[in-house]
């Protein structure tokens, strides 16, 4: 009996660890994919005004349109700005129906999310009951394995993205989408001009920066963790 609450104890913790990780991915990812405050900074740094031919204004304003629909709080993409003096549509069709895929791949991944953490929490709370007091020392060390696992597979990925970034993001779109609707021409289409490939270089750094902090502050908990029960036991032991 003991036994089988211990392997079922591990396999929770493990299952939890893993769907925390992931949740916690996508968190990160969402935080700066569609944060105002970001596209803002970026556009000052790239000089994302001026290259288009549009005010900071009207910039903003279809920034802010756009990451609203992104979320679904918008339902289409039409809209008008004065573009290298001329008031124009924003965005053409192509460039509307690949926005119509980022948006249901980013609903999808806050889904993802959403239901990531929600049974990570109920995952770790069952193995609380299983293993009552061994619960602990199980999480901690089943979230240090798994975290060592994420590592390999992330750390292959970002190091693909800091080698040659513009394969990466090619094998991205590949990966996510069934079409070629991300492909855009730089020289006429608006969505591209707003977030070039030096964009997107920026917001993986930003997430990975996010994300890695986050990381290694549990890793460090986790580990910490088992040092105190180390401890207590052994105090324990020799009282």
């Amino acid at each position: 009996m003991v036994t089988n609450s211990r392997a079922w104890t591990k396999i929770l913790t493990v299952l939890g660890s893993a769907l925390l990780i992931l949740g916690l991915l996508i968190a990160s990812i969402e935080m700066f994919a569609v944060s105002p405050d970001f596209y803002r900074r970026e556009y000052k740094k790239l000089g994302t005004a001026q290259s288009i031919g549009i005010s900071e204004d009207d910039l903003n304003r279809v920034t802010d349109k756009l990451i609203r629909y992104t979320t679904g709080a918008e339902d289409d993409l039409d809209m008008q700005a004065e573009i290298q003096g001329q008031m124009q549509e924003v965005f053409g069709e192509r460039e509307k129906a690949h926005m119509v895929d980022v948006k249901a791949l980013y609903l999808g991944a806050r889904t993802v999310r959403t239901v990531s953490l929600v049974l990570a929490a109920a995952l770790i709370a069952a193995a609380f009951l299983a293993g009552k007091r061994d619960a602990l020392r199980a999480l901690c060390r089943s979230f240090l394995w798994v975290s060592a696992g994420f590592v390999v597979v992330v750390g292959a990925i970002a190091l693909y993205a800091a080698v040659d970034f513009t394969a990466f993001w090619t094998s991205f779109h590949h990966v996510f989408f069934t079409n070629d609707l991300w492909v855009l021409d730089p020289r006429t289409d608006v969505l591209i001009q707003m977030v070039p490939e030096q964009f997107f270089s920026d917001l993986v750094a930003r997430i990975i920066a996010r994300f890695v902090s986050i990381f290694l502050t549990l890793n460090i908990a986790a580990a910490a963790g088992l040092v105190y029960i180390r401890r207590r036991r052994r105090a324990a032991a020799e009282g």
